[in-house]
């Protein structure tokens, strides 16, 4: 994935617009603002949460907005340095490549600006609202292998094909392709049979790859990846019109992170509709976005001291709580011990 920067409007002036990836609302004195560097918006998780984080801001009283990473160092720094020309209050930071975000980070600082480190950790910051990228792989494997396990008990120890589909341009993306292709440590079964490396997550690299896979290598059934849109992508090849596969028996599609509308086509593999069966996520989308206000909130007025560390919990949505995350926005009912 060459990922390509996306120019963001100066702040020259406040006003109340969406430009290019970027809301900018007009800051009036007695209001708090924040502004979200978010990591980049190439699937609809990324959109969804950056749309949601506003909505809650906003109904809290806070004027909010965000502008597109883009998945790119160079396009967060810029970003930054906008917001903190701007003035905002509190500056949350979803780095792709947190070591390039030093100096900008303690710029914000040097202007009383609270920064609020999101996922992936900066140097220095008021508030880190992280995950362990391994561990949440290692979910993902966990949820998959159980799957795996159960599908084929009758199938001889590690004869199952497992392609994973990686997206390695991010130390994220490294760090959980590195561990969903161990894949064989988590499953009886399974047996790791290729890396598909794609240079973009989006759902049409995801349906190429899936395609050319396909040509070459009919028997993988499963496909892991930490990347929802490649998800969707194989998901999409397989159940298109023109796709050779039309029975799902023995399919499985899981995937990091994802949104109801995943939800609803893993809900949909219960009645053999789609080989998608399960994805992993930091939080509902909802959840994460009023805890980011909590922490925005208490960096702001005091009551959270400067280092302090939030971790995330993990999600688990298969087709048995597929229907509990569509009504909650989470899933409480199935926790990481029931696949250990």
């Amino acid at each position: 994935m060459k990922k390509k920067a996306m120019s963001l409007i100066l702040a020259a002036a406040l006003t109340a617009s969406m430009t290019a990836g970027m809301a900018v609302t007009a800051h009036a004195e007695d209001t708090k603002s924040v502004g979200f560097v978010t990591f980049g918006l190439g699937g609809d998780f990324f959109q969804q949460l950056a749309d949601t984080y506003v909505e809650v801001f906003e109904e809290a009283g806070w004027e909010a907005s965000y502008a597109d990473g883009a998945f790119d160092p160079t396009t967060q720094i810029e970003a930054c340095e906008n917001y903190i020309a701007m003035g905002v209050d509190v500056l949350v930071v979803w780095s792709v490549a947190p070591e390039a975000m030093d100096s900008v980070v303690q710029s914000a600082m040097d202007k009383g600006i609270k920064v609020i480190s999101f996922v992936a950790e900066t140097s220095d910051y008021d508030v880190l609202m992280v995950s362990d990228d391994a561990d949440l792989a290692d979910c993902l494997a966990k949820m998959a292998a159980k799957w795996i396990d159960e599908t084929y008990a009758d199938a001889e120890d590690h004869s199952v094909p497992v392609a994973v589909f990686s997206c390695r341009t991010a130390e994220t993306g490294v760090v959980q392709a590195d561990e969903l292709i161990k894949i064989e440590e988590f499953s009886q079964k399974a047996k790791f049979e290729t890396e598909v490396e794609c240079q973009d997550e989006t759902m049409q690299i995801g349906l190429e790859k899936a395609e050319n896979l396909y040509m070459s290598n009919p028997d993988i059934k499963v496909f892991l990846t930490a990347h929802s849109g490649l998800g969707l992508g194989i998901n999409n090849y397989f159940t298109a019109i023109s796709s050779p596969v039309t029975e799902y028996d023995g399919m499985g599609i899981f995937a990091i992170n994802g949104d109801p509308t995943i939800a609803e086509i893993i809900q949909s593999s219960a009645d053999g509709a789609s080989p998608f069966r399960g994805m992993v996520m930091t939080g509902g989308v909802e959840d994460t976005a009023n805890e980011l206000l909590q922490m925005c909130e208490g960096a702001l007025d005091g009551s959270i001291e400067k280092g302090f560390v939030q971790k995330a919990g993990t999600v688990f949505v298969n087709a048995d709580t597929a229907a509990e995350f569509l009504e909650t926005g989470t899933v409480t009912s199935v926790t990481v011990e029931d696949f250990e």
